[in-house]
């Protein structure tokens, strides 16, 4: 294994602890629409474009992006499947969206999906298809935050495990390649550290409303595929990443804004 992977690792791990742990945190603390927000920013996508710009080429990194948006619709699916199954049971719930989410994301790569325009169109619609039947369909709920006392144990376990989830992404990633790596470059990890979390600490009326967040809360992530797609070859591996960065926090700016408004 190259010393160049071995760092992608590394980073991917430290980024998914801290990530998932703080949103997690944050989404018992100040409120599902809080922890929904940063489950969606971007982390593995930001790391996996990054390293396959850097170990291949920005030619590469920008080929990727092509099935990004429409992955991010499916993973709005995968959420939807999770949130109408939790009422079953909760590893019913997971399996059926990771099922989704495999069968889905899987075809695109057997039929060699290129068109970059059918995968932000159809993101739109899934976003929006998604939204709707979790906020009117299912009617899940936001909730606020609780209060929750945190011992070194849990937030060691926490970090260790999310930084696991996140690190098993991308060893995935650098298996296919460049369909499947952008396929994987997407894969909702993020979500599944704050299904587990969220579900366990909290209990599934609050694990929902952190995923019914998420939906909008990812937009930003498909934003920061975007201008990677746009400024990585123009503007280089780090001016991209920068202006990928800026773009995709701003939009998340927003994305809270929106959230706080409007949706209950």
């Amino acid at each position: 294994m190259d010393n160049i992977f071995v760092l992608k690792l590394v980073l991917s791990f430290i980024v998914g602890s801290l990530w998932i742990t703080m949103g997690t945190v944050l989404a018992e603390k100040h409120g599902t629409k809080i922890g929904g927000l940063i489950a969606g920013l971007p982390s593995t996508i930001l790391i996996s474009l990054f390293f396959i710009a850097w170990t291949q080429s920005t030619n590469v990194a920008v080929d990727a992006t092509t099935i990004v948006p429409i992955i991010g619709g499916i993973n709005c699916l995968f959420i939807v499947a999770y949130i109408f199954l939790l009422r079953l049971n909760f590893w019913v719930a997971l399996g059926g969206a990771f099922l989704v989410w495999g069968l889905f994301s899987f075809t695109l790569v057997v039929i060699g999906f290129n068109s970059f325009t059918i995968s932000l169109i159809s993101y739109v619609c899934l976003v929006v298809i998604s939204h709707t039947i979790v906020e009117k369909g299912l009617k899940v709920r936001s909730e606020l935050g609780r209060q929750m006392r945190y011992t070194p144990a849990i937030m060691i376990s926490r970090a260790v495990f999310s930084g696991f989830i996140i690190v098993v992404a991308v060893v995935i990633t650098k298996i296919g390649g460049p369909l499947m790596g952008g396929m994987f470059v997407m894969f909702p990890a993020m979500f599944v550290g704050m299904i587990f979390m969220t579900y366990f600490s909290q209990g599934a009326a609050f694990s929902a409303a952190v995923m019914k967040s998420s939906i909008l809360g990812a937009i930003s992530v498909v934003v920061y595929g975007i201008m990677a797609r746009y400024t990585y070859i123009p503007l280089g591996i780090i001016g991209g990443t920068a202006t990928s960065i800026i773009v995709s926090f701003a939009s998340s700016y927003l994305i809270h804004g929106y959230m706080t408004r409007r949706t209950t």
